[in-house]
């Protein structure tokens, strides 16, 4: 069984990765034509749907594992204290990397600013901002956990029911009223705090209501469809689909009897270096075909060097990561 729960994590890491290069790089895109047929339309349609409704449960999911993990194995002061030094280690180098980087092709360092802690600048011009958030929250949340698992039984519930209840109210009501919440923004991923210690600690109690999730799941993403049709901007991760799809994952994979597989395990394990290396090769590649356009006809309305670019990324990402595996930096990709 621990076998099967590791691999089903593994699968889980490995899945939301996928999503995440998905997301960023988007190789699936249609040229805009007003003479273009219903069904490439109708196909660019499917291709949003994708992109805000499944692919954005890939961070929430990376999110619930981690804690997961953590309401697993972590129980004291030195446990909890050596995984933060790991991820502080780990943000604070690759932060030293992006600002290198940025300074390097703006030709300006960057001035110290809120944004640039947290990890969401500098920005890299033609790709967007930086991943970081994502380490600098799951450090803070990690250490919330901690004295989240210390409260007794009682506290730990009502706790959980306010967070759980305010979180979903919140995402609604923001959803409702058109006011957007920063992606970044901490409260946006406080909920999976209690829903990971509720997956460790009633595993079975949870898990067998998965086909309830996945209802929801699938109301509250027609939710958000018909709230961008009428020009509604609902969070990017401040939603209620968001949340119902990632548990929704989570305990569906949970429950299958997943053999090991080598490039589920290799991809989950490297997870992080493609995480964070990606946006660097995307930005290059980008800048390339700016400067060297090249004209590529296929006969339809696909936009095909995107979906070259996304390999291209992947490909020198993967060799990126396993030349950094031969050197002691290899701590900071797996």
């Amino acid at each position: 069984m621990k076998i099967e729960r590791y691999q089903g994590l593994d699968t889980l890491k490995a899945i939301s990765i996928i999503l995440v290069l998905f997301w960023h790089l988007q190789p699936v895109r249609f040229v805009a034509r007003n003479d273009n047929h219903t069904l490439v339309n109708f196909l660019d349609s499917l291709v949003e749907i994708f992109n805000w409704q499944l692919t954005l449960i890939a961070i929430p999911i990376f999110y619930i594992v981690s804690l997961y993990l953590f309401f697993q194995k972590f129980h004291n002061r030195n446990s909890i204290k050596k995984i933060l030094i790991k991820l502080s280690s780990v943000f604070l180098f690759w932060s030293v990397i992006k600002i290198i980087f940025a300074t390097i092709i703006s030709s300006k360092f960057p001035d110290l600013s809120w944004e640039v802690i947290v990890g969401i600048e500098p920005v890299l011009p033609l790709v967007g901002d930086s991943v970081l958030f994502f380490l600098f929250n799951l450090i803070i949340l990690i250490t919330l956990a901690y004295f989240y698992q210390r409260l007794n039984s009682n506290h730990q519930k009502l706790l959980s029911y306010i967070i759980v209840i305010f979180s979903l109210l919140l995402f609604e009501l923001t959803s409702l009223t058109k006011f957007s919440v920063p992606y970044y923004y901490l409260r946006n991923f406080l909920i999976y705090i209690p829903v990971a210690f509720a997956l460790v600690n009633h595993t079975n109690k949870i898990v067998k209501f998965k086909f309830y999730y996945l209802a929801a799941y699938i109301l509250f993403s027609l939710h958000d469809i018909c709230l961008r049709h009428y020009n509604y901007s609902p969070g990017i991760y401040s939603r209620i689909s968001v949340v119902c799809g990632a548990l929704t994952l989570f305990c569906f994979i949970h429950t299958l009897k997943i053999k090991d597989n080598w490039f589920t395990q290799k991809v989950a394990k490297y997870s992080l270096g493609l995480f964070v290396l990606h946006q660097y090769w995307q930005y290059l590649f980008i800048l390339l075909i700016i400067n060297y356009p090249v004209s590529i006809n296929i006969g339809i309305p696909f936009n095909i060097l995107f979906f070259i670019v996304g390999i291209l990324v992947v490909f020198s990402t993967v060799g990126t990561i396993a030349l950094l595996k031969l050197t002691n930096l290899k701590q900071f990709v797996s």
